[in-house]
C-alpha cells in the first residue's frame, strides 16, 4: 500500500495526465496552509480562485478531491501540485493530529469592530435644504430628458402650448424642466387626461422606477380601479404620458420592457393616486394616536447617554477560518451548524447547489448597552431602530467606540423637535442599515432568509439595496394614499398583492428568466423552497408582515401614522399624517396635527434643588436636553427620571465652543417650563465672569514690525486678522505657531521678504 512516506514522482504519473502534471509545477508557488493529519494532506491552492485540496491514501488507494471545475476531467493541476509539494518538502506540511473519524469543529476567527471614524462628507440633510433637492430632481429630469430627440422636445411644447426660445438643446430642455415642475401646468395636464389614461398615470407612479417594466404590469394596475374598456391602448396611453410631459420616456429597445416613470419634480405635484380606489373605513377597534415628539425625544436622550458613558459596538460575527479562500462567503453572517454541515458535506465549491441561511444582523449595541437604554426609550427594537438612525443620520461617527460628530450633533440638536422629526423621517426611507425585515426574523418568524452560494458576486450590500428598494415601494403606495384617511389593512394588502407579487431577489431581475431565483429569497423556516407568489398565506407571512412592520413601527414611532387595533391588540387600520409631503418632498417640516400640539405643551414634571434638575425625560423637548448638556452633567438615568449636576467643565466647554451668557439664559427661558432659579443663574454668572480671565497660550509666535505703521498693511493684504491672537504694541502681535507657514507665503506673494528667527 502506498503511504504519504513511501509516495514518489514516479506514482503521480498514473494519477495526473502529462497535461496537468506539467501545470502542477506552475501550481507549487500557490499553495497555501499545507496540513497533514495522519495519511491525509489538505491545502488551498491559487492566486484570484483559490481551491480546497485533500489528498486521502488509505488502503483503497490514492482518494482525492478538489473544488475547481478541472477536477471532472480527473485529478487536476492543483492536487497534483499538493503532491509535488509533500514530496518536495515534507517538513513545509504542518503536522495535524487525526481525529480518529471525528469531523473537526469549524474554525473561526474573533473580529474586532472598525474603528470610530469621521466621514469625508456631512450628512445629505445639513447641506441640501428643501430648495436644493429640488432642484436635483429638476437636474436629474434634464438628465433623463437629454436623452430625448430635440424634435420630440419642442413637439411636446407645442402639445402643452409652451412657448420655448432658444436653438439649444440645453435651453429647450431647461424651459421645458420649468413647465413640467411647475404645479397648474402638472394640474391642467392631469385634468386633461381621459378616466382610463388617469388610470395608466396612477398606476406608473405606483410603480416608480421599477426596471423593465412590463407593460401587461400596467395595466393590471392600472385595472385595480375597475376593469378597463381599452385594455389594448396601455401602451398608447404610456406614449401619451411621455409625450405631454407628465412622465419621461425610458428605454423601449426590448419589445416586452419599458422604463417609463415619473419623475418625482412632476410627482409631487399630482392628486393622490389612491384616492377613490382604498375606500375610507372607521376603525372599530382601539385607536393609538401618533407622537411626533416622543422617538425624537427618545433620540437626544440616547446621544446624551452614550456621550455621558460611551460604548463599544458589539463585535461581528466570528469569521470563517477559510472564508477568504470562498468568495460566497465573504462579509456574510451564517449559521454555523449549517456552514459546519456544508463543510462535512464538501459542499463549499464554486458549482454547488448549497443554500445557506441568512441571519438578522446582530444587535448595534451589546447586551449590557441595551439593558441600560432600553427601558428609557421603550423596548430594545426600538432602540436599535433610534440608534440606527442617528448612525445613518451622521449624529454618531461610523465605528467603536460610539461616538457623536460634534459639529453634526449641535447641527441636529438645535432643530426644533418638528424639524429633527423631518430629518430623521428622510434619512429612515433610504437608511440602509436597518430594516423591517431584519425584526420581523427576530421576533420568532415561521420564516427564513435564504441565499444562493452559486451566486458569488451578490454581497450583503445587495441585499441591504433591495430591502430598502422594497421600503419606498410601500412608502410610495403609502404616500399616495389621502392624509388624513383611515383605511383597513386589508383594502391595502389586496392592492398590494398586485404590485408586490415577490419577496425576493427576483423582483428586480432583469434578464430574461423572471421565475428562476435570484441571489436570495424568503422561505418557510426550515425549508429551502421560495415563497410561492400566488399563495395568499405565504404573501401575508412575508410582504404582509413586513407592510405591517413598517407601519406599527417607524412610521408610528415617527409620529405620521395612527393606528387601529383589535381587541387582541392586532393592527388591522391606519392613517397617515404628513407622510405625502415628506415622502414627495413638498415640505421642509411637517406641523404638529392637534392632538400631538396639545400633547407637547402639557404641564411638564420638573424639580430643581440647589443645582440638581430632576426632570422626566420625556418632559421637555430635545432642545431642552442640549441646554442642559451645556451646562451640566447627567448623572443618573432611568426611564423615568433624569438627573442633572450643575458643572463648570461642561459650562466651560460651551463657552470655549462659542456659546454665551445671554444665550443661556434666553434658551432657558425660551426651553424650560419654570424659570431659572436664582442660584443656578448666579452660579453661571460667576463663571461667565471669571472665563477668560485668565489664558495660558501654547505653540505662538511673536511678530515684531518694523514700524508703527506696518502691521496695518499686513492685515490689509493677508490673512493675519484672522489669525492674530493679540497686539502687544503698535509694532508686536502673537500669532499661532501653526499659522507661520501660510502667513510667510502670503508675505511673500504679496512682495515681502519677512524675517524668520528661533527663539
Amino acid at each position: 500500500m502506498t503511504t504519504l512516506e513511501s509516495l514518489s514522482e514516479r506514482d503521480l504519473r498514473g494519477l495526473l495526465s502529462p497535461q496537468n502534471l506539467k501545470r502542477a509545477w506552475g501550481c507549487v508557488s500557490l499553495i497555501h496552509n499545507p496540513v497533514r493529519s495522519g495519511q491525509t494532506l489538505t491545502a488551498q491552492v491559487g492566486d484570484t480562485w483559490v481551491y480546497d485540496v485533500e489528498i486521502d491514501l488509505g488502503p483503497k488507494g490514492i482518494t482525492t478531491s478538489c473544488n475547481c471545475p478541472r477536477i471532472w476531467e480527473g485529478n487536476c493541476e492543483h492536487i497534483g501540485a499538493v503532491l509535488l509539494k509533500w514530496i518536495r518538502s515534507p517538513v513545509s506540511f504542518v503536522q495535524d493530529a487525526p481525529l480518529a473519524g471525528k469531523v473537526q469543529p469549524m474554525k473561526t476567527i474573533t473580529v474586532a469592530p472598525p474603528p470610530t471614524h469621521r466621514p469625508q462628507e456631512l450628512p445629505y440633510w445639513m447641506i441640501a435644504s428643501l430648495t436644493d433637492r429640488q432642484q436635483a430632481d429638476d437636474q436629474q429630469l434634464a438628465k433623463q430628458l437629454d436623452g430625448t430627440v430635440l424634435r420630440d422636445l419642442r413637439q411636446m411644447a407645442k402639445r402643452r402650448g409652451w412657448k420655448i426660445k432658444g436653438a439649444r438643446k440645453a435651453d429647450v430642455i431647461r424651459q421645458i424642466v420649468a413647465r413640467m415642475a411647475d404645479p397648474d401646468e402638472v394640474s391642467e395636464a392631469y385634468e386633461s387626461l381621459d378616466k382610463e389614461q388617469q388610470h395608466v398615470l396612477r398606476a406608473l407612479l405606483l410603480m416608480g422606477d421599477t426596471p423593465r417594466l412590463q407593460t401587461k404590469d400596467v395595466l393590471q394596475v392600472a385595472g385595480a380601479w375597475g376593469k378597463l374598456e381599452q385594455p389594448n391602448q396601455v401602451t398608447t396611453g404610456l406614449a401619451h404620458l411621455c409625450e405631454i410631459g407628465l412622465a419621461t420616456r425610458g428605454n423601449t429597445g426590448a419589445r416586452t420592457f419599458r422604463d417609463d416613470f415619473v419623475p418625482p419634480s412632476v410627482a409631487r405635484h399630482l392628486p393622490p393616486a389612491l384616492q377613490g380606489l382604498i375606500p375610507a373605513r372607521q376603525p372599530l377597534g382601539k385607536i393609538v394616536l401618533a407622537d411626533p415628539y416622543a422617538l425624537v425625544r427618545a433620540a437626544s436622550q440616547v446621544v446624551l447617554l452614550l456621550e455621558q458613558s460611551p460604548s463599544p459596538l458589539r463585535p461581528p460575527m466570528p469569521r470563517f477560518h477559510q472564508e477568504r479562500f470562498y468568495p460566497s462567503l465573504a462579509e456574510w453572517d451564517y449559521d454555523p451548524a449549517e456552514l459546519e454541515q456544508a463543510e462535512k458535506d464538501k459542499k463549499l465549491q464554486p458549482y454547488s447547489d448549497l443554500i445557506l441561511t441568512v441571519p438578522p444582523p446582530r444587535r448595534s449595541l451589546p447586551q449590557a448597552t441595551i439593558q441600560r437604554l432600553a427601558p428609557v426609550v421603550g423596548d430594545e427594537a426600538r432602540l436599535e431602530f433610534i440608534f440606527s438612525l442617528l448612525a445613518a443620520a451622521g449624529v454618531f461617527q461610523p465605528g467603536s467606540p460610539v461616538t457623536t460628530w460634534p459639529k453634526v450633533k449641535m447641527q441636529f440638536l438645535k432643530q426644533d423637535e418638528l424639524a429633527q422629526r423631518a430629518i430623521l423621517a428622510r434619512v429612515y426611507a433610504t437608511m440602509p442599515n436597518w430594516s423591517a425585515l431584519w425584526e420581523m426574523l427576530r421576533r420568532a418568524s415561521p420564516l427564513g432568509l435564504k441565499r444562493d452560494w452559486k451566486y458569488q458576486h451578490f454581497k450583503p450590500g445587495h441585499l441591504r439595496a433591495d430591502l430598502v428598494h422594497f421600503r419606498l415601494l410601500v412608502l410610495r403606495v403609502l404616500a399616495s394614499l389621502p392624509d388624513g384617511q383611515w383605511m383597513a389593512l386589508q383594502d391595502l394588502f389586496r392592492l398590494m398583492r398586485t404590485l408586490w407579487p415577490r419577496f425576493d431577489q427576483t423582483a428586480w431581475q432583469t434578464y430574461w428568466q423572471p421565475s428562476s431565483n435570484g441571489g436570495w429569497y424568503l422561505s418557510k423556516a426550515g425549508s429551502t423552497t421560495p415563497l410561492r407568489p400566488q399563495n395568499r398565506q405565504h404573501w401575508r407571512l412575508a410582504q404582509g408582515d413586513f407592510i405591517h412592520t413598517l407601519i406599527a413601527g417607524p412610521l408610528h414611532w415617527l409620529g405620521l401614522a395612527d393606528l387601529g387595533l383589535d381587541d387582541d391588540g392586532a393592527l388591522t387600520s391606519a392613517r397617515f399624517h404628513g407622510l405625502a409631503d415628506l415622502y414627495w418632498d413638498r415640505v421642509e417640516t411637517l406641523p404638529a396635527s392637534p392632538h400631538a400640539a396639545a400633547q407637547a405643551t402639557a404641564p411638564r414634571e420638573i424639580n430643581i434643588q440647589h443645582h440638581t434638575i430632576n426632570v422626566h425625560p420625556s418632559a421637555i423637548s430635545s432642545q431642552a436636553h442640549a441646554l442642559l448638556d451645556q451646562i451640566s452633567r447627567l448623572d443618573t438615568a432611568s426611564a423615568d427620571r433624569f438627573v442633572y449636576r450643575l458643572n463648570p467643565q461642561a459650562t466651560y466647554e460651551a463657552f470655549e465652543a462659542g456659546v454665551t451668557l445671554a444665550e443661556i439664559l434666553g434658551d432657558w427661558e425660551k426651553l424650560m417650563p419654570i424659570p431659572m432659579p436664582d442660584g443656578i443663574r448666579a452660579q453661571l454668572t460667576d463663571w461667565w465672569d471669571a472665563f477668560g480671565r485668565v489664558r495660558l497660550y501654547e505653540d505662538l509666535t511673536m511678530i515684531e514690525f518694523g514700524d508703527d505703521y506696518a502691521l496695518a498693511e499686513m492685515m490689509a493684504v493677508t490673512s493675519l486678522d484672522k489669525r492674530l491672537i493679540a497686539q502687544l504694541s503698535p509694532r508686536l502681535a502673537i500669532i499661532p505657531r501653526q499659522a507661520v507657514a501660510p502667513l510667510m507665503a502670503e508675505l511673500e506673494k504679496a512682495g515681502y521678504t519677512p524675517k524668520q528667527t528661533e527663539g
